[in-house]
């Protein structure tokens, strides 16, 4: 259960091939993804999240394939992903948690 409206951004896999090396930057996969931006400007001054270099959050569906390094291109603007938490709701993982930070490239 999704529970706003997301918007849509591209999620950029890398090394989702099992040939390829841990460092092969040429398997890219784009994938079109639903994202909800959000502040988190209270939880940060009350010390719940701790990635003090991310410079924004992403919540996406749970059944989203994510994972630490992956890109992601939300309004023209690449963000690298720093961390994956899962939100749980009702004991089951509900939706993945995003820590982000704008990459220049």
């Amino acid at each position: 259960m999704f529970l706003m409206n997301g918007m849509t951004a591209t999620l950029i896999q890398n090394n989702r091939n099992a040939n390829s090396s841990f460092y092969d930057d040429q398997d890219k996969q784009e994938v079109n993804i639903k994202v909800i931006p959000y502040d988190v400007d209270q939880a940060i001054r009350f010390s719940t999240y701790s990635v003090p270099e991310a410079t924004g959050y992403f919540v996406v569906p749970r059944n989203t394939d994510v994972k630490e390094g992956d890109e992601i291109i939300f309004n023209n603007i690449k963000y690298s992903i720093l961390k994956v938490a899962d939100n749980w709701l009702f004991n089951r993982i509900e939706n993945v948690g995003l820590y982000v930070k704008w990459s220049r490239s």
